[in-house]
């Protein structure tokens, strides 16, 4: 039997994560202990280490990909990110992977153990720990949120928002087969949400999807039972093939993807539409009703968008102009699908 003492394991106070430096307290691998590291079997893949924070010390947050379970052994400190709470001697702290954490010791500051499942411990190589501080995250989905801006006012202008406050829509045959386009739309939107989910692989998007699904279900049929008539499903070539297109996109794009259209682009245009409808068919419901519940759709995910790489970006800001272009063509097709047969309006420009 061989004793090791704590104080005999070598310290780690800080790492360089981004270009800078961020205080860890007190880190002591077991694997930088020769005796330490022969005697844990490699088979194990555990990675373990003392972590201590003195009162008032912070571990600020972060995260990294490796799930985590941290052992309070004598103590006390508080919780930071995604959970706050107190801790103290005997609590075990459970940290999934790229969960954003922290940790702040109180009183007396606390002692911890540190526990990897893969092998290496997370600040191993203290130049190029595996973890991202919160402080230093890009918002990358700031830049697609600035482009969003433009797009949102575009379609401010579309021919189907003008033609609401548009004489000709009076007609009681243009609101009716504009109302017929939404039904056939609505129903195509409900494909759209399953098949996200059944094609969708990363579980957090997985569970936005799913949310987003619930949350949307049976919104077609509210419209078809408040209509009060027959509903005419409309097969214009041009109408058809757009709302085919974000049927592919959901069947063979990303998950950041498929993310971006659904909500940036989809329940971003159905906000602004739902509320314009609401006004224009005070007698259903369904429009005031769905719109309420548009604004919170549209930030559904929005977090999820930061993790793309510049890459994704790219690809993301390429498919947000594509994904504006086709929602708009669907806008300006019904209006034109309601409009026809009937005099062309001439729209007002106030």
């Amino acid at each position: 039997m061989h004793i090791i003492a704590r104080s005999a394991l070598e310290t780690i106070n800080e790492a360089v994560v981004g270009g800078s430096v961020h205080n860890l307290g007190v880190v002591k691998i077991f694997s930088q202990h020769p005796q330490l590291a022969q005697f844990i079997p490699a088979s194990s893949n555990l990675a373990i280490s003392w972590v201590r924070l003195e009162c008032g010390e912070v571990l600020a947050v972060h995260k990294h990909p490796e799930p985590s379970l941290i052992l309070i052994c004598e103590g006390s400190g508080r919780t930071m990110g995604s959970a706050e709470q107190e801790v103290g001697a005997g609590d075990m702290i459970l940290v999934p992977g790229d969960t954003w954490h922290g940790f702040e010791g109180t009183q007396d500051g606390f002692w911890a153990l540190s526990i990897q499942f893969d092998g290496k411990a997370l600040y191993e190589d203290a130049e190029q720990p595996n973890a991202v501080f919160a402080g230093e995250v890009p918002n990358r989905a700031a830049v697609l949120l600035a482009d969003n801006e433009k797009y949102l006012q575009q379609f401010g202008t579309s021919s189907l928002l003008r033609l609401i406050d548009d004489p000709s829509f009076d007609n009681p045959h243009v609101r009716e087969r504009l109302l017929d386009c939404q039904q056939t739309w609505s129903d195509v939107f409900q494909d759209l949400l399953h098949l996200r989910v059944a094609m969708t692989t990363d579980t957090a998007h997985k569970q936005v999807a799913l949310d987003h699904l619930v949350e949307e279900l049976g919104h077609n049929d509210n419209l078809r039972n408040q209509r009060g008539s027959a509903h005419a499903p409309v097969t214009d070539e041009t109408f058809v093939s757009t709302m085919e297109w974000f049927r592919h996109q959901m069947l063979y794009r990303s998950d950041m993807v498929r993310t971006l259209l659904m909500h940036v682009v989809l329940e971003g245009s159905g906000e602004i539409w739902h509320r314009e409808a609401a006004r224009a068919f005070p007698a259903i419901p369904h429009f005031q009703e769905h719109g309420e519940e548009d604004g919170e759709h549209v930030s559904m995910g929005i977090d999820l968008l930061d993790r793309a790489t510049p890459a994704e970006i790219r690809e993301l800001r390429e498919a947000l102009a594509e994904g504006w272009k086709m929602i708009t063509q669907l806008c300006d097709r019904i209006a034109s699908i309601a409009l026809a047969d009937t005099a062309v309006p001439t729209y007002s420009t106030c």
